[in-house]
């Protein structure tokens, strides 16, 4: 109907062209109407071939229309996402996050929210975001929660310290030393005071704080050693820290929480695919850090 010919139509659909006569008389039988006449190498459209093909078009067009509704569904999607994370995620993987979920869905817009574990389970529980990504079990159950793959915690040393020839930092390495430390109410904090007290091994704590981007800040500045997360790691400054293994692990563990009597939207699953995407990678760059730091210590 479009080129002519039976050649042309073979060329537009990929096959032959008897391939093209075989399936157009078939049709015509199977119809019991003549759709096109003969002209030599030419075909002619009937009355009859031209009403089916406006028939055919319209239904066509209608098929088409649904599949672009259904992007345009999926592309918008509501037209907003509301994230809240905990702000060591909120330095790098969430902003990556961000940046690659953004190219498939050009036209969402999201909102983006960064504080602690407590007050992020409560924003997702009285419905304020969508998701939450928190570094606390909810242990709740008016909302779901899924375990994002647990990682370690690492050792931050001043390169001119005299551990930083130690490829492994153990909790009795850390007596008397200047020591950084998480806030008390952290679960990393928590589980290094149980083997400090294990190994009887007593910091010298200059500083307290509650997120490990501050603790690794206090480090770059050769006030003392530091235990922080993964993803903190990134943040120090590699020509004054070393980063080292912290044996006994300690495991630095995250969780998605959703609202419970929502359901997940297409565009919420794919945020949560990339971010594990962009989770992984950020520490698969730690361990190559602590390869790296290892070559040049």
């Amino acid at each position: 109907m479009l080129t002519g010919s039976m050649t042309g139509g073979g060329r537009l659909l990929s096959i032959s062209q008897p391939a093209v006569t075989r399936l157009i008389r078939d049709l015509e039988a199977e119809l019991k109407l003549t759709l096109f006449l003969r002209e030599g190498t030419q075909i002619i459209p009937t009355r009859e071939g031209k009403e089916l093909y406006r028939e055919v078009e319209r239904h066509f067009v209608s098929t088409e229309r649904i599949r672009e509704a259904a992007d345009a569904i999926r592309e918008f999607n509501g037209g907003q996402l509301r994230i809240a994370s905990i702000l060591a995620l909120s330095t790098a993987c969430i902003p990556k996050t961000v940046e690659r979920f953004l190219r498939d869905y050009p036209g969402m817009a999201l909102s983006i929210h960064s504080g602690q574990s407590l007050d992020i389970i409560d924003l997702v529980v009285n419905g304020s975001v969508d998701i939450g990504f928190v570094a606390i079990p909810p242990g709740r159950n008016d909302l779901i929660h899924e375990d994002v793959p647990a990682s370690e915690a690492v050792c931050l040393v001043p390169r001119q310290h005299p551990l930083a020839a130690k490829h492994v930092i153990g909790p009795a390495d850390l007596d008397g030393q200047d020591f950084i430390a998480l806030g008390q109410s952290s679960l990393m904090r928590l589980e290094l005071n149980a083997l400090l007290q294990l190994a009887n091994s007593h910091p010298r704590v200059r500083v307290e704080s509650l997120f490990s981007s501050t603790v690794a800040s206090y480090v770059n500045s050769g006030l003392g050693l530091g235990i922080v997360d993964p993803l903190a790691a990134a943040l120090a400054d590699k020509s004054r820290v070393i980063v080292r293994r912290f044996a006994p692990t300690i495991q630095y563990s995250l969780s998605i929480v959703y609202p419970r009597r929502t359901e997940k939207s297409l565009a919420l699953r794919d945020f949560v695919a990339v971010f594990l995407r962009a989770f992984e990678e950020e520490i698969a760059d730690t361990e190559k850090l602590i390869t790296a730091t290892r070559r040049l210590a």
